[in-house]
Parts: C-alpha cells; sequence; structure tokens
C-alpha cells in the first residue's frame, strides 16, 4: 500500500461519499463531495499487526466510523475472482459457481456485484473476519471487488476514446497478485489474476497473454494502474515490446484538491473512479 495523507477541507453539511480501499498490506480511503464533483481526501495506511484490529482503529481515530455519508462504498481487493454473465448468473447458485474454478477456504465467505456495463456479475472471496467487522462498522455499505472499477471504467473509457474498437490491456496492480483484463471492440475479450514475486512475473505474463490471445503489439495499447512505478525495469522492457505504454492519469470527470498533485495518479486510479 502506497503511503499518502491528503486531506482538503470537508463541508460535513455538503453531501459526501466515503470509499475504503481494503488490500493484503494495508487500507486507504477518500472521501469524495457529490455536487461537486471533488476528490477531497485520499490517506491510506500500511498493516503491521492484526489486520482487523487494525482496520477497526484506523476508522475510528480517522472519524469515519461516526461521520454522515450519503453513501459508503467498500473495495475489497482479492484475486480470488470468477467473473460469469449475468444472463445466466444464479445468486442461491454464486458457491457453487465460485467453487468451479477455485477453492473456498473456511474463513471466506462469497459475494458478488453485478457490473452494469459489462453485463456481468463478479463472484469474489472476502475473509469472513473482515467481512464481520464491515458490518459492525457500518450499517449500510456497498461492497465491491477491486475488478469492479478496473472494468466498469476501462469499458467507459474505451467507448468514448477516438478508437472505441481498439485491443486495449488493462492492468492493475497490487501488493501480491495483479490483474489483467483485455478489451477488444469494446468488449470484455480476457480477464485474469495473478499471483506474482516480482515484476518480471508480470512482464512474463502480459506477454504471454499477447502471444495466447494473438494482440497487435503495433495497435494494442497497454494501461497500467496500481502499485507499479513508472521506472520499473520490466515496464522499460515491455515498451521495447509493445508499442503503447503508458500509466493512467487522473480521471477528469472529477475535481481534486490541490496536493493530490503531489503523488503518481495512477496508484489509486481505479479506487477513485468507483465514485462514478
Amino acid at each position: 500500500m502506497k503511503s499518502v495523507r491528503i486531506k482538503g477541507d470537508i463541508d460535513l453539511l455538503s453531501r459526501n461519499s466515503l470509499s475504503i480501499l481494503i488490500s493484503q498490506d494495508g487500507l486507504s480511503y477518500s472521501i469524495y463531495d457529490i455536487d461537486d464533483k471533488k476528490v477531497q481526501a485520499l490517506v491510506s495506511m500500511q498493516f503491521v499487526g492484526n489486520k482487523t484490529d487494525e482496520i477497526r482503529k484506523f476508522i475510528e481515530d480517522e472519524g469515519l466510523k461516526d461521520a454522515q455519508f450519503e453513501n459508503i462504498n467498500i473495495v475489497y481487493a482479492t484475486r480470488n475472482v470468477t467473473i460469469v454473465p449475468d444472463a445466466i448468473f444464479d445468486e442461491n447458485s454464486a458457491e457453487s459457481i465460485y467453487a468451479l474454478n477455485r477453492r473456498i477456504s473456511t474463513d471466506e465467505e462469497i459475494r458478488h456485484s453485478r457490473l452494469p456495463k459489462s453485463q456481468t456479475v463478479i463472484i469474489f472471496a472476502v475473509e469472513k473476519a473482515v467481512s464481520s467487522l464491515l458490518d459492525e462498522l457500518f450499517p449500510r455499505y456497498n461492497l465491491y471487488p477491486q475488478s469492479y472499477p478496473l472494468i466498469e471504467t476501462g469499458l467507459t473509457k474505451t467507448k468514448i476514446s477516438e478508437k472505441p474498437n481498439r485491443q486495449r490491456m488493462l492492468v492493475q496492480v497490487f501488493e501480491d497478485f495483479f490483474e489483467i483484463l483485455v478489451i477488444d471492440k469494446g468488449q470484455i475479450a480476457n480477464y485474469n489474476t495473478y499471483a506474482y514475486k516480482s515484476s518480471n512475473d508480470i512482464l512474463y505474463f502480459i506477454i504471454n497473454t499477447f502471444e495466447q490471445l494473438g494482440l497487435s503489439q503495433e495497435d494494442c495499447e497497454i494501461a497500467f494502474s496500481g502499485f507499479m512505478e513508472q521506472d520499473d525495469l520490466a515496464v522499460l522492457h515491455l515498451k521495447k515490446f509493445v508499442r503503447t505504454v503508458y500509466f493512467e492519469s487522473l480521471n477528469n470527470d472529477y475535481k481534486y484538491f490541490y496536493r493530490f498533485q503531489e503523488f503518481s495518479p495512477h496508484y489509486f486510479y481505479n479506487f477513485i473512479s468507483i465514485n462514478q
């Protein structure tokens, strides 16, 4: 989790939205002024002890538990996800569908989230201890996997781009896993998550995906987001293989407190986009 602490003057009388990102190594939150369409805060912390104890303490210390928010969005980062078409999804069969591809641990529960733009459903696993804590802290909240904003924002951005039929690969990196989304002709062509130990693993899986799907090195662009550095050697090597490689910038749909220019915008690009 990248360390950042940016807080503007938050009007508690305004309609504000709270978003929280929970990953393997830390937690971040952002506060968004709905009427002004402005992101006013982005704060993060790293776990050093018991995850649930630290989540509780951080949320209480930051005054988030008792504050009034129009809505609360929780983004849970996990590589344990399965995507199915909405047309064939049955809520009562979510666990059995998930179990076709992944093992369900005894300390996990299965949740799902519908993606309206892609007409798909993401089935994902959440730690029971974290889920119980969230239910205790927030009587009402929306829970999403990290792939939700990646896919929904990616499809929207592709649709309104100058080349909506262009092949695009979106790569979002977290501390212990990353995900690859391939969009072709405005539709999801491929999605998968991968564990990694070094950035060379990321490079390997990207090139392998290009080869398996027959993607064009000249025409398919790659957009990075998440916890990947722009000067990483793997990225520099990738630029020799693929013509267009870049990192996401601030989402132009929002305004931002001026201090947002102090950190690389691709770190939390998709997380902030959950407000759409």
